[in-house]
């Protein structure tokens, strides 16, 4: 349990990192279906952070989370076996 919450820790630093060397400014979230917001100008992405696979079930919670148009709902993927993170954003 405390490798899966070092793994998800490491993963979020490394995620608010990418955001914030692209100008985001970056808040955790404590909230279950999200982990970040990311901010920049009239932009607001808001980012869960998964492993190895985007189950069906992350998918759904997110696209029936209401937000404003003018956010973004991502997956960051992180797969084991790669370095970077795949982001798929889900359409409404």
């Amino acid at each position: 349990m405390q490798d899966i919450k070092q793994k998800f820790y490491r993963a979020k630093k490394r995620v608010i990192r990418i955001l914030e060397q692209s100008g985001y400014k970056v808040m955790r979230l404590d909230n279950y279906i999200f982990h970040l917001e990311a901010i920049r100008d009239k932009e607001i992405r808001k980012i869960r952070i998964v492993f190895d696979e985007i189950k069906e079930k992350d998918i759904e919670e997110i696209r029936s989370y209401d937000l404003p148009q003018i956010c973004t709902k991502e997956i960051w993927l992180k797969k084991s076996d790669e370095k970077k993170f795949i982001v798929k954003t889900i359409k409404p």
